[in-house]
């Protein structure tokens, strides 16, 4: 029998981008060997319909979509779909994003071999946009982590045997997808990183700009907040926050030495590290810039 694996899209609003992604599921070796199902919410009002037509003879696509707005309620309604499944194998991913053709093989032979419960990958912006390149998420190396983001990442069924969600408090700002890992790290799922397992994040011209990368980091640093609260209780979880506050100050420091030198790279570094200082101090305060 083959093993089951539901990957799992959360849509709003962006169907080329989709479909070059569900196209991409088409292109992964070994996908015949897998019982592979789509679970795709859409989180918009738009019909899907003639969409979903195209993939009839080639994909199997369970749909549905989610009232509430924001991406932890269509994540949550994801869970809840997968509570009541059986199954092997779950993957997130994000809509504009494409897997690498030996994505699955990669995936399946690092969850056999070190014996996890999750493995993340790398998410590489197909633009040469500075701003975004700085964002990347990456290690050399296969390593064990604390935490991935849902957008590329495998999980075997026996961590969503709990009570454990994406945050509503980061329903708007993001971050709720590390809350979660870290939070079923938390209770002992091992987590394993697989810098080979890429997917390509398809560009889109209006995050080219410094306003939304200084946006995007401020509700990094926003986020923080609320994730170290939840993880940690208020006490302990504002001490662990000023020990990273006091990292990203050094960073911030590093970082304006090597401007004077006029690296262009380290200049944006700088703003990167000073939006998320700056995100955390609005947390504090109650404040959020929201995105989704």
């Amino acid at each position: 029998m083959k093993n089951k694996i539901f990957i799992c899209i959360c849509t709003n609003n962006r169907k080329l981008k989709l479909f070059k992604n569900l196209n991409s599921i088409l292109g992964l070796k070994n996908f015949s060997i897998y019982d592979i199902e789509i679970i795709l919410v859409s989180n918009d009002r738009l019909s899907y319909k003639d969409f979903l037509e195209k993939f009839k003879n080639t994909l199997k696509i369970s749909f549905f979509r989610e009232s509430l707005s924001g991406v932890s309620c269509s994540r949550n309604r994801i869970l809840k779909i997968l509570r009541n499944k059986k199954f092997d194998y779950g993957v997130f991913v994000d809509d504009d994003c494409i897997f690498s053709q030996n994505w699955l093989i990669s995936m399946m032979k690092v969850l056999k071999k070190e014996k996890v419960d999750i493995v993340g990958g790398p998410q590489i912006t197909k633009s040469n946009n500075i701003l975004l390149r700085i964002m990347e998420r990456n290690f050399r190396n296969e390593l064990e982590i604390k935490w991935v983001s849902t957008n590329n990442v495998i999980f075997k069924s026996n961590i969503l045997k709990n009570d454990i969600n994406f945050n509503n408090e980061l329903n708007h700002i993001g971050g709720e997808d590390q809350l979660f890992f870290l939070s079923l790290n938390k209770i002992g799922k091992k987590i394993f990183w697989n810098s080979n397992a890429t997917v390509f994040e398809l560009s889109d011209k209006k995050r080219e700009n410094l306003k939304w990368f200084i946006k995007r980091n401020l509700r990094y640093g926003g986020s923080a907040v609320i994730i170290y609260k939840s993880l940690y209780g208020n006490f302990l979880g504002y001490l662990i926050l000023l020990v990273k506050l006091m990292n990203d100050f050094r960073k911030l420091a590093i970082f304006l030495i090597k401007t004077l030198f006029l690296s262009k790279k380290s200049f944006y570094s700088f703003l990167m590290y000073k939006a998320r200082i700056l995100g955390v101090f609005f947390g504090l305060l109650g404040f959020q810039i929201k995105e989704y």
